[in-house]
């Protein structure tokens, strides 16, 4: 996704956010596609919604706490870039 501008997680309500995501029960890891937990398990274990600014559309993604990790050791600036699925077990 080349028309990445930036990733934001500072104006979003992210439990409201976790809550109706999964009330839907189809919420995964923007990164590594891993299946959203229950609402409680998600906000207990540190899921993350960040919004993704776009040239079209921006778009809400989850990411776990794995991923947060990784990202965390890499940095951003590398992280970024990589918005695909799988990148948390390409970027080491």
């Amino acid at each position: 996704m080349s028309l990445v501008k930036a990733r934001r997680s500072a104006n979003l309500d992210v439990n409201a956010a976790l809550y109706a995501i999964c009330s839907t029960g189809r919420g995964r890891c923007w990164h590594c596609d891993r299946k959203l937990p229950s609402t409680e398990k998600a906000i207990e274990a540190g899921w993350d919604v960040q919004s993704v600014e776009g040239e079209r559309v921006a778009s809400i993604i989850l990411v776990c706490p794995k991923c947060q990790r990784k990202r965390g050791k890499v940095g951003q600036k590398q992280f970024l870039p990589n918005l695909s699925p799988s990148v948390c077990d390409v970027v080491q």
